[in-house]
């Protein structure tokens, strides 16, 4: 079911992609959107299509002048003609082919390009509940396989279908001129023909869906593989992954066996009955040459003629797979375009206040993550005061991590409000929000590049001094200069190459250049050693001068120096005060440091 606004929840996606019954023709209104963009092109490749029909109508003409009139009188002159004629059509015929597959190449990938960046960007404006709950790997499959079975759809043969149509209609009417009899037989064919592919449709579309399905599957276990590779080296369960992998392997097989099964029923079908059409004209337009009623000329040119006729119809029948194909992908892109994010911004937001002068306040805060659960957040009403440092300590599990969510904006309140200098959080300008606010947690996000496509990210027009004097606040340049290319060394994916100390010096010196006046550091030293974590103390402290600072930390050592204490329990504000008032008060803060001090 849909919430209040009408919107899809990620995991409706997943329920709505195995329901979604979509008609080939909103499809191709779809795909075709961005061609139709470029009118002069289509119209153009249009008439050149139509061209390619008046050509190739006119190839047989050439051999029934042959047989019927230089063969029986010997006529030299109207042999080389006919020849001549011919080899100019044809000829000529692989111009226009050339270019009319060129254009529609170009127009392909021009649209799907755009398709490709539309669905990209989409994706990325999402809510970030979006990303907790949809798969990698299944996101990969749509930005990339999916849309390149869309673009099958504006390929070269797929607009030929419209030289076909022309082709088809002109030559059955003439057909019908030179001999209706056996028009009329032939036509007989077509019904039969559109039944057998109205049967093998639904198999097909179903195998080629399952197909796809599995593909995702294998996708998100091979992300998730690579992803989680020291882990599985230091349990060695490489066989035990390798099992899981060989049973999707071996469900996409059969899946793509079923699918293999209906093409390969389908396809002699198709031929059986256009043979049949074939030998109806073999047998009667024999006859007919027999008795006097066509000439040996007009039966080749007849047979011809028919292949012309069936190629539109064999052509069609090629052209099914791969609509078939390119609708389960159409599926599976429009459910994800469908979502939409519940994050929104007013149709006129207030900028954010420039510096923060007084406090973020918490008033009455309900949250929880999914309607009907336990929530997260239980009333809570909190101050975090301007300029200064602000802790949040308490169990796993205490709603610590969550208010940082909500400060951010990563999801919103279930109910209350939360407010900058009395600004209503929903109310400001997200971006706005966002650049004001430094994030540095344990699990720190490294980026594929170089150490100062690290620190500079999210920061543009940043200078190599501006870079070092941010690495040198964080307690980074030292190390960064004894590498072979300092600033321009790569780190490797995830940043394999340095440790996590070395990380999370490199996502302090990040928000040192970003300079954002909100500073949160979540757990930001809870994974480090203690030498690692007194020499990135010192550089977090250099980070909180002069800032709003909300740190979450287990270890009660890193935040006895914050202004205000803040102690979570349940999704509960249990205590608030100084480091030493909250000893004095022997309550759960007491508790709590006692417990890592014994």
């Amino acid at each position: 079911m849909n919430n209040a606004n009408g919107r899809m929840s990620p995991s409706e996606i997943k329920v709505q992609l195995a329901k979604s019954e979509t008609t080939i023709g909103e499809m191709i209104r779809f795909v075709f959107g961005s061609v139709l963009k470029r009118r002069g092109l289509v119209i153009l490749n249009v008439l050149l299509l139509t061209v390619m029909a008046v050509l190739n109508f006119l190839v047989p003409q050439f051999t029934k002048n042959i047989i019927d009139h230089a063969l029986p009188t010997s006529n030299q002159n109207a042999l080389y003609n006919n020849i001549i004629g011919l080899l100019l059509t044809t000829v000529v015929l692989g111009l226009v082919n050339f270019a009319s597959t060129y254009m529609m190449q170009m127009l392909s990938q021009r649209a799907i390009t755009e398709l490709r960046i539309k669905t990209y960007n989409f994706i990325l404006k999402q809510d970030y509940a979006f990303f907790q709950d949809t798969k990698t790997g299944d996101l990969m499959v749509r930005l990339t396989s999916d849309i390149s079975n869309l673009q099958m759809l504006i390929s070269a043969n797929t607009f030929g279908i419209i030289g076909n149509i022309f082709t088809f209609v002109g030559v059955l009417l003439f057909l019908f001129f030179q001999s209706w009899q056996l028009a009329t037989l032939v036509s007989l064919t077509f019904p039969v023909l559109f039944i057998t592919i109205r049967f093998f449709r639904g198999h097909i579309r179903e195998s080629f869906s399952n197909v796809r399905y599995a593909q995702s599957k294998i996708n998100n276990q091979l992300q998730a593989t690579l992803t989680e590779i020291e882990l599985i080296k230091s349990y060695t369960t490489e066989t035990i992954e390798t099992k899981k992998f060989e049973k999707l392997a071996d469900e996409s097989n059969g899946y793509s066996l079923s699918a293999t099964k209906w093409q390969a029923i389908f396809q002699p079908l198709v031929t059986l009955i256009n043979t049949i059409g074939t030998a109806i004209v073999l047998l009667l337009g024999s006859l007919f040459v027999m008795h006097g009623q066509m000439s040996v000329g007009d039966l080749v040119a007849y047979l011809a003629y028919v292949a012309m006729l069936q190629d539109p119809i064999r052509s069609f029948s090629m052209l099914m797979n791969v609509f078939q194909t390119a609708q389960v992908s159409y599926d599976r892109i429009k459910n994800i375009l469908s979502y939409e994010p519940t994050i929104l911004e007013v149709p006129q937001p207030s900028d954010f206040p420039d510096p923060l002068q007084n406090e973020i306040m918490l008033t009455n805060v309900v949250f929880d993550y999914e309607t009907g659960t336990r929530p997260a957040l239980k009333n809570i009403s909190i101050t975090i005061p301007s300029g200064k440092t602000t802790a949040l300590v308490g169990r796993s599990g205490s709603g610590k991590s969550t208010i940082i969510k909500l400060l951010t904006r990563m999801y919103d309140i279930s109910s209350g409000k939360i407010t900058f200098d009395g600004i209503d959080i929903k109310t400001l300008r997200l971006a706005d929000l966002r650049r004001h606010i430094s994030v540095v947690s344990q699990d720190v996000t490294i980026v594929d590049g170089t150490i100062a496509d690290n620190i500079t990210y999210g920061t543009e027009h940043a200078t190599n001094a501006d870079i070092l004097a941010a690495a040198q606040r964080a307690d980074i340049a030292d190390f960064i200069n004894q590498l072979p290319e300092q600033l321009n060394t790569t780190v490797g994916e995830r940043g394999v190459k340095l440790s996590g100390g070395q990380k999370q010096r490199l996502s302090i010196a990040r928000a040192f250049l970003k300079d954002a006046p909100i500073v949160i550091l979540d757990e930001a030293t809870a994974a480090l050693d203690n030498e690692s974590e007194k020499a990135i103390q010192r550089a977090l402290d250099n980070l909180m001068v002069a800032k709003t600072a909300v740190v979450i930390a287990h270890r009660l050592s890193t935040v006895h120096k914050a202004e205000k204490i803040i102690v979570m329990n349940d999704g509960q504000v249990a205590e608030t005060g100084t480091h030493s008032e909250l000893l004095n008060a022997n309550g759960i803060y007491k508790h709590l440091y006692d417990a890592q001090f014994e």
